[in-house]
């Protein structure tokens, strides 16, 4: 239990897999949650131009952040290198305020330490809503996510 546990848990995030969330998409009730769609750009550049050190750190500091503007409830999983797919309890019009949210506070510079140097990183957010209905199908549902995400299905 404890190897599959690891398995489905990102390293440098501590957040599920893609495959976690997509368990969880189809153990759960359409209509009863909404999807933030997070795609970000800065974590692979950070780690090109920086070093794997400074990539690592830039992905942590985000995931604290994220985590910590969020509601405990909230499940975060990582989908892709810069793509996050975040299940949340709420309907649309808070899903909606929290992207928002999100974007205007996780975006921007990073202080991330190479050498004993500050270096400033930064992140760019993309937000996206996935209101599930009644009648959505979790394969519908996963479709919609990876076209936003650009992620083949």
């Amino acid at each position: 239990d404890s190897l599959e546990t690891a398995a489905s848990i990102d390293q440098f995030t501590h957040f599920a897999n893609q495959q976690e969330m997509e368990q969880r998409i189809r153990s759960a009730t359409p209509g009863g949650y909404c999807l933030l769609l997070i795609g970000t750009r800065g974590l692979r550049r950070a780690e090109v131009q920086f070093g794997t050190e400074v990539g690592e750190e830039l992905s942590g500091a985000f995931s604290k952040r994220l985590r910590n503007s969020l509601p405990t409830t909230a499940v975060i999983s990582r989908w892709g290198p810069e793509q996050f797919v975040v299940m949340v309890t709420v309907n649309k019009s808070e899903a909606t305020a929290s992207g928002k949210w999100i974007t205007d506070h996780l975006s921007g510079a990073y202080a991330c330490l190479k050498a004993g140097k500050t270096v400033r990183p930064s992140l760019q957010l993309t937000i996206g809503i996935v209101d599930t209905a009644a009648s959505d199908s979790p394969e519908r549902i996963m479709q919609r996510v990876s076209a936003f995400l650009g992620i083949p299905a």
